[in-house]
């Protein structure tokens, strides 16, 4: 079986709502992982692959998203992240959408 194939039948990660605050994750393939909710502050995401992630109010403040592959400026303007987010060197941070004033940053 080939590696392509291996990975398209390979189980989809869901860990929705979990508290995974200060794991580390580096270098998991996170494609199409469900971590909607999840509070990953602290959490070590270096060298993962979030290919087709969602992250919608996913808790990312104080993470380390160095070298992470695959991630858009769409899924992280959906997550809650903070400046000492560490982000890939392709993501610019200043395209990013500040959140308004007052918002809780829950959906």
């Amino acid at each position: 079986m080939s590696k392509a194939a291996i990975l398209a039948s390979a189980p989809t990660l869901d860990i929705h709502g979990a508290f995974v605050r200060r794991a580390d994750l580096s270098g998991a393939l996170l494609r199409k992982a469900n971590l909607s909710g999840a509070d990953a502050t602290g959490a070590i995401f270096r060298d993962a692959d979030f290919e087709g992630a969602q992250l919608r109010g996913t808790i990312l403040r104080g993470a380390d998203l160095s070298g992470a592959r695959n991630l858009t400026l769409e899924q992280l303007a959906e997550a809650i992240i903070d400046d000492a987010t560490l982000l890939p060197q392709y993501v610019d941070r200043t395209r990013l959408r500040a959140p308004a004033a007052g918002a809780s940053g829950k959906s």
